[in-house]
């Protein structure tokens, strides 16, 4: 009978972590999540002060070489006369056949001899962890989410203003390129001519020379780069269908055989140029918004009609203990609860779920387009603790249902610019053999907030035009199926990009065949029978 518990309880675990849809557990991806971003900040600080470290050396060595310079205490000889009055002398000469035969040569040996190795090979060591070309990708995906997502201009983001929220970080000259090189590779022609056009704006770095020595001119060929964007984008309005390649070669072929002074001209005209002057002549940045956009963005309307009030009915014990709830919608039935998980717990449970494994899923090839399906770090707690008993007595109070058949709880920490795609809770479109659903669908969904997110981040439910922002402590539930149990695709929700913040989640999914006694089974309601 054990046994037989055992096969069911991993079942449906496995049935759970395809809510993540083909979840990839292996490689450890830091953009993932703002645990990955921690640990980078970190591997950065080590090799900083490896750099310091190697730095310091060399300055010493070259300390001690001016030192030995400044003791020979000579004045600079400015004609041949005062060259040879100093040889004439014949301890100068002494001196200096003595220096030359003796003291010279170490010196250069000293110059010769490698110090620092340590911290050298401490910084190799270092970069053996840096992130790979899967991170950078993700990272400009990221960033290119965020921009699209809630229709932030260039020239703010480059400037650290996102949606009229100031940070004191802005972008470098680099950092403006990376992102217009990735929308170039990608086909978005006018998105990349403005981060071109916000790398050659930017203001010159402070010893930019010496930085441009080691790293390269960043702006070397820009300029041509920005023109082409441009040239390809009014290309594609001009309504002739011409290929991807096509484009570029024309817009090369104006580049190269045009007057010097006809292309700078083309140039320092779009470079002057407004970005309303840019919009009318090149077409808007902006898009239709998608409804998922439109939510994303805060611009659903206000639903009416709806109260908070303590909950004291659910359970016997919130007869002691009200629960704060929030309505968010009657139908579809979405409240939230607040005040449900304390700073403290919330610490409990970050160490619980230590280590966290990446649960990006979808597709993560460099040649394939295809969107990931979520990106997030995520961690089940499986093993009894008395934060996971103390937690689902608490959604039991909340929910007043029956969680005891399936206990484990999913704790995920998204990364900035990270999503999770729209998506339903339920699996009945996802199961093939009914057998193995032991303990029915998911006929409910609770999230529990557990981090602190300044932007960005929201649960939405694009089809009924609900969005939930994140509070860090409160809880969201909803259902997923009608009375009846069959799906219900109002249920249909996506999280937004993350614009600032850690955005913590504890997941709890809520099985149908456990609440046989506790939900009723009401007919499906004809007038949304008739909507669907």
């Amino acid at each position: 009978m054990i046994r037989f518990v055992g096969l069911i309880f991993l079942i449906v675990l496995v049935q759970d972590c395809d809510s993540m849809d083909s979840v990839n557990f292996a490689t450890d991806y830091y953009s993932s999540s703002v645990l990955g971003l921690l640990k980078l900040l970190e591997i950065e600080r080590q090799f900083m002060e490896e750099f310091v470290g190697h730095a310091d050396v060399l300055q010493e060595k070259l300390d001690n070489l001016q030192m030995y310079i400044d003791s020979l205490d000579r004045t600079k000889h400015e004609s041949h006369k005062e060259r040879e009055r100093f040889v004439s002398n014949p301890l100068n000469a002494y001196g200096l056949i003595r220096r030359l035969q003796q003291d010279w040569p170490k010196w250069q040996n000293y110059t010769k001899k490698p110090l620092g190795t340590a911290q050298l090979q401490g910084m190799e060591e270092l970069l053996l962890k840096a992130p790979d070309n899967h991170d950078m990708t993700e990272s400009l995906k990221s960033m290119d989410r965020i921009e699209r997502t809630y229709d932030l201009p260039a020239s703010q983001i480059a400037r650290g203003l996102l949606q009229h929220q100031q940070y004191d970080t802005q972008l470098s000259v680099r950092d403006c390129l990376a992102l217009a090189q990735h929308k170039n590779v990608s086909g978005d022609y006018i998105r990349a001519s403005m981060w071109y056009r916000e790398a050659l704006r930017h203001e010159s770095e402070p010893n930019a020379e010496i930085i441009n020595a080691v790293l390269g001119n960043p702006l070397e060929g820009v300029e041509h780069q920005f023109a082409s964007a441009i040239i390809i984008r009014e290309l594609g309005l001009s309504g002739k269908s011409l290929s991807r390649t096509r484009m570029q070669g024309v817009a090369s072929h104006f580049l190269t055989n045009s007057k010097p002074q006809v292309v700078d001209a083309f140039i320092r005209h779009y470079l002057a140029e407004s970005d309303e002057g840019i919009a009318k002549e090149l077409g808007t940045l902006q898009t239709p918004p998608t409804s998922r956009e439109f939510g994303c963005r805060g611009l659903y309307a206000k639903r009416t009609n709806l109260v908070c009030r303590y909950n004291s009915t659910t359970t016997p014990f919130l007869r002691l203990a009200p629960l704060k709830m929030e309505e968010i919608s009657h139908d579809p039935y979405i409240v939230m609860y607040h005040q449900v998980l304390s700073d403290r717990e919330i610490g409990e449970m970050k160490q619980l779920a230590q280590p966290m494994t990446n649960g990006l899923s979808g597709s993560i090839e460099a040649n394939n387009s295809e969107p990931l399906e979520v990106v997030a770090r995520i961690a089940w707690l499986l093993e009894a603790s008395p934060f996971r008993e103390r937690l689902n007595l608490r959604i039991g109070d909340m929910t007043g249902f029956d969680v005891s058949e399936f206990k484990a709880l999913q704790v995920a920490n998204f990364g900035v610019g990270s999503y999770f795609k729209a998506h339903f809770d339920y699996l009945t479109n996802r199961i093939v053999d009914t057998s193995i659903s032991q303990l029915g669908d998911r006929t409910g969904s609770l999230i529990i907030y557990a981090g602190e997110v300044q932007q960005g981040g929201a649960t939405i439910f694009p089809d009924i035009q609900v969005m939930v922002p994140p509070q860090k402590g409160n809880s969201l539930f909803w259902y997923n199926t009608f009375d009846d149990s069959t799906p219900d695709p109002r249920s249909l929700h996506a999280v937004c990009p993350v614009i600032a913040g850690s955005r913590w989640t504890v997941t709890k999914w809520l099985h149908q065949w456990p609440q046989m006694f506790l939900k009723p089974c009401s007919p499906r309601p004809r007038a949304v029978e008739r909507k669907s």
